[in-house]
């Protein structure tokens, strides 16, 4: 599973079928918009930044996350008028690339929202369309008009897919010709105009069957068990919202042989206290499973070796004591679970451990930025373990500022690990408050979590409990 995990955790780097056309609308209907505020935007080409560039995690039915759906928040106001739109539009997409957040979109898709105005602007030079979904947004006093159509469609044709806000564009005639035209209806359960379509969206399934439905801020146990059974559940084929980040997996039916949490965390207890190497190596010989994992992982070519390392005590040598402690932390969070939650829940404490290793290492101390790795990795370990926090860390002889941090969120750390959870939770007005206490810009924090969310994806991509996107 941990094939590429030395690559980034050692530091050691390595190098459509065309769409049938659609009947255009008979004449353009303006849309069903609310009413938006009449004052010009200022200026977008003179805007520097356009704020924390957000991702929200997007699963599919097994509770994997398979895309990002990605959101600006503070910085720049949006537009009001189609041509400063469209420039706002160009200035995520160019936010986007000076990230390299297209990396991501090797192992994740991505929904970007852009203008009916930014139409003629797409595709965007660069930019793995067959990656990315694009939701359309539309200003006050847009048409679908047939030459809005007919761009669509050659755009479609061109291999780029597109969602649409039902509750934004309404239900009538020409509305219903795009429809035709998209691979994603977006159904927000947070807004207050969803509800109120939900008539129609009994008549959806019916008159576009091959559109797939996102179910957006899923906030509770309730709003998800309806989009998972009530009719026309079959179309609800993505999912996002607060509720799915802390549910537990809805299938434990089959769980693949794996290594004792048990037996992980007593190796880990004892790297940590500097037991002799015997008394570790007689604990990976209780454990054949996790024995096998261990050389199988030592010998990968990853690790260049020009002879096979046939003892524990040889393998223990050559990652060295701290690089073990690290392979086996990513054990313990797929020790006995391999479920789509599992898999989410690793993923996010990857994210936080590199996200604040990188702080540290922002102000030069190496040290700092191993043990802020350990804070992001372990703050999450609880839930994995269906234990206190406190109970999980007890094996573990962790640093006293790790555990402060933790613990009781104080101390040197806890500044770093609440500055990666409001990154999670597009808290903009933390983001910024910590920014200023952590001393770093807005900018560097952008850059840093998402270079974090690229590596979390590198570093799990040959699992073999690796989500498959390809059927998004």
């Amino acid at each position: 599973m941990l094939k590429k995990l030395f690559g980034g955790l050692l530091g050691k780097e390595e190098q459509a079928v065309p769409v049938p056309q659609s009947t255009p609308a008979a004449a353009p209907a303006p849309l069903e918009t609310p009413a938006s505020a009449s004052a010009a935007a200022s200026p977008l080409d003179q805007v520097q930044s356009l704020g924390f560039v957000a991702h929200q995690p997007v699963q599919d039915k097994d509770q994997r996350v398979v895309a990002y759906e990605f959101t600006v928040k503070g910085g720049a106001e949006r537009a009001k008028t189609a041509d400063h739109q469209r420039t706002f539009d160009r200035l995520l997409l160019n936010t986007l690339r000076n990230m390299n957040v297209f990396r991501l979109l090797a192992y994740r898709r991505a929904f970007i929202h852009v203008s009916l105005a930014s139409l003629p602007d797409l595709p965007p030079p660069d930019l793995p369309v067959g990656s990315c979904i694009f939701i359309l947004e539309a200003l006050e006093g847009d048409v679908l008009d047939e030459a809005l159509m007919a761009r669509l469609d050659a755009l479609r044709q061109q291999g780029l897919r597109f969602a649409v806000e039902p509750a934004r564009f309404g239900s009538n005639p020409a509305a219903l010709h795009l429809y035709q035209r998209l691979d994603y209806l977006v159904l927000d359960f947070a807004a207050p105009n969803t509800r109120a379509l939900f008539p129609l969206l009994e008549k959806l399934p019916q008159r576009f069957p091959n559109v797939r439905w996102l179910a957006r801020n899923i906030n509770s146990a309730e709003e998800l068990e309806l989009c998972l059974h009530s009719p026309g559940s079959q179309h609800f084929a993505l999912f996002h919202g607060s509720y799915l980040s802390v549910a537990q997996p809805r299938n434990t039916e089959t769980r693949k042989e794996a290594p004792s949490q048990g037996r992980v965390l007593e190796i880990m207890r004892l790297l940590r206290a500097n037991a002799p190497t015997a008394d570790i190596e007689a604990q990976f010989k209780l454990d054949s499973l996790l024995l096998f994992k261990l050389m199988r992982y030592v010998n990968s070519p990853v690790n260049g070796l020009t002879r096979k390392i046939q003892t524990i005590e040889e393998g223990i040598m050559l990652l060295g004591r701290n690089n073990l402690f690290k392979w086996l932390s990513l054990m313990l969070f797929t020790a006995e679970d391999d479920s789509g939650a599992t898999l989410t829940q690793m993923e996010k404490s990857l994210i936080r451990g590199r996200f604040m290793e990188e702080l540290g290492l922002a102000r030069g101390n190496r040290l700092e930025a191993e043990h802020l790795f350990l804070t992001g990795m372990f703050s999450m370990l609880g839930g994995l373990l269906g234990v206190s926090l406190a109970d999980a860390l007890a094996p573990l002889g962790l640093p006293m500022m790790v555990s402060d941090a933790l613990l009781h969120g104080k101390g040197l750390f806890a500044e770093p690990l609440q500055l990666a959870q409001a990154c999670e939770q597009d808290d903009s007005e933390a983001i910024a408050a910590l920014c200023d206490a952590q001393q770093v810009s807005l900018e560097q924090v952008t850059s840093i979590y998402m270079e974090a969310v690229v590596w979390a994806q590198e570093v799990l991509k040959d699992s073999d409990v690796q989500s498959n996107v390809e059927g998004v």
